[in-house]
């Protein structure tokens, strides 16, 4: 009989000491679905900023986040190049100008919407889906940003500028992409200097589920 009590104590306490843990884990669980969830649907695309700088420990915690992106067979088949200097931005932005068509944002002084710091984003053209990669290390990057208090803003046009700019060619050199990259896209970023309302999304014509 009093084997049969302990054997029972002991199996109660084994029922309490994993069930306790995993509701644990399901509670943290819920608040980080949570927390990601108010990340997502707060973020908006920043065109205006402060002049305040970003620190060089800011950004390499973002930057972390976006190369711990998911990418195919872990080739991460893309380059980073990282400018925060405000003078060096406006330099590429005056270069640019000076020979190709630009259409800056109203009240910015740059191609990059006067943002302090821009990351610029090549892809490795020997990969067919290199550009689907970058694509999901940029919003890691976007989302850990605004986690930190930081718009962004991705920019396409400001890279296709740059590209046909023969006045330009000396900055993409002095960025070093490897051979067999290509600058594909840049993400602004600073603090904001605006508020914008979340744009309308066609929930009910963009998602279909397939029975």
């Amino acid at each position: 009989m009093i084997r049969t009590f302990l054997l029972g104590l002991l199996g109660m306490t084994l029922m309490t000491a994993c069930t306790a843990p995993s509701a644990e884990r399901s509670k943290s669980t819920t608040n980080d679905a949570d927390a990601v969830e108010r990340v997502i649907m707060a973020r908006r695309s920043i065109r205006q900023y402060t002049d305040r700088a970003i620190s060089r420990d800011t950004l390499q915690r973002i930057l972390t986040c976006g190369v711990n992106a998911p990418n195919g067979q872990n080739r991460q088949a893309y380059e980073l190049r990282i400018i925060d200097n405000p003078q060096l931005l406006q330099e590429i932005s005056d270069a640019v100008a000076s020979d190709t068509e630009v259409r800056m944002r109203r009240g910015a002084s740059t191609i990059f919407a006067g943002a302090p710091c821009v990351i610029f984003i090549a892809r490795d053209t020997t990969y067919d889906i290199s550009a689907i990669d970058c694509g999901l290390l940029g919003e890691n990057i976007i989302l850990q940003a605004w986690a930190m208090g930081i718009g962004t803003c991705c920019m396409a046009a400001p890279t296709r500028m740059m590209l046909q700019s023969k006045a330009c060619a000396p900055y993409l050199e002095r960025m070093g992409f490897s051979a067999d990259y290509e600058l594909l896209y840049c993400i602004v970023m600073g603090y904001a200097a605006e508020s914008p309302e979340a744009k309308p999304r066609k929930y009910d014509e963009k998602i279909h589920f397939v029975e």
